[in-house]
């Protein structure tokens, strides 16, 4: 399996190094979607397959295939003849974005309490909820998104549905593309991990409601600003 062999100038110091052994495609497409969360890449600007897989030492094909798959959800758009552009989301599609978060999330965490969960499973899930308070202590913002991505992701992955997974997943990653995560501060970030915790607690003792109410809670940080 063909693996990614070095780290570029551009990415050091992102948090770029410590990603998983994954297919070059893979890797590759785990890179960009840091530098959008990062803002990195900022929107507006145009980047080629081919000047983008240099700057990430892989060749065109892995960079074309992980941008085309980023446009697929939405994060970058396609620019014929000239590359892909960072999708840069109007103060409705932020507000589209986070009724639609608060509707799927909520009601998997509801679903997953009245299920409820297995002793592995609720072993895992606190401890993914401890690393993204350890990263939001270490005040990591793209770090702190990445255990945030990883703890939320499996929590509906409990209810056993790709698509319900699938579909959070690319909502969270649209709602923080160019830099726009608006946790910034480390008490905020606390805040934020520390919801993770109750979340977890009210799930495991099967309180429905409770979880539901917390998670409403913990969406708040990521209402968009009116304008």
């Amino acid at each position: 399996m063909i693996t990614v062999t070095r780290t570029p100038v551009w990415v050091e110091g992102m948090g770029f190094e410590k990603l998983p052994r994954l297919t070059l495609k893979d890797s590759t497409e785990s890179l960009i979607r840091r530098a959008l969360l990062s803002g990195a890449m900022k929107p507006g600007e145009i980047y080629s397959a081919n000047s983008l897989a240099n700057r990430l030492g892989v060749s065109n094909s892995p960079a074309r295939e992980a941008m085309m798959s980023l446009v697929n959800k939405g994060l970058l758009e396609l620019v014929r003849n000239r590359g892909f552009r960072v999708v840069e989301l109007s103060a409705k599609d932020k507000q589209e974005v986070y009724d639609l978060r608060c509707l799927v999330e909520v009601e998997a965490v509801r679903r997953v309490a009245e299920r409820g969960v297995s002793a592995e499973r609720a072993s895992l899930l606190r401890e993914l909820a401890e690393q993204t308070i350890a990263s939001a202590e270490a005040q990591g913002v793209v770090d702190y998104l990445d255990a945030d991505q990883a703890f939320h992701c499996a929590l509906v992955d409990t209810l056993e549905n790709r698509r319900w997974t699938e579909i959070v997943e690319n909502l969270r990653d649209q709602s923080r593309i160019n830099g726009s995560y608006g946790l910034r501060k480390r008490t905020e970030l606390e805040a934020s991990a520390t919801d993770h915790l109750e979340i977890v607690e009210a799930v495991i003792a099967g309180e429905a409601r409770k979880a539901a109410d917390v998670m409403v809670r913990h969406l708040s940080y990521a209402r968009p600003e009116p304008d």
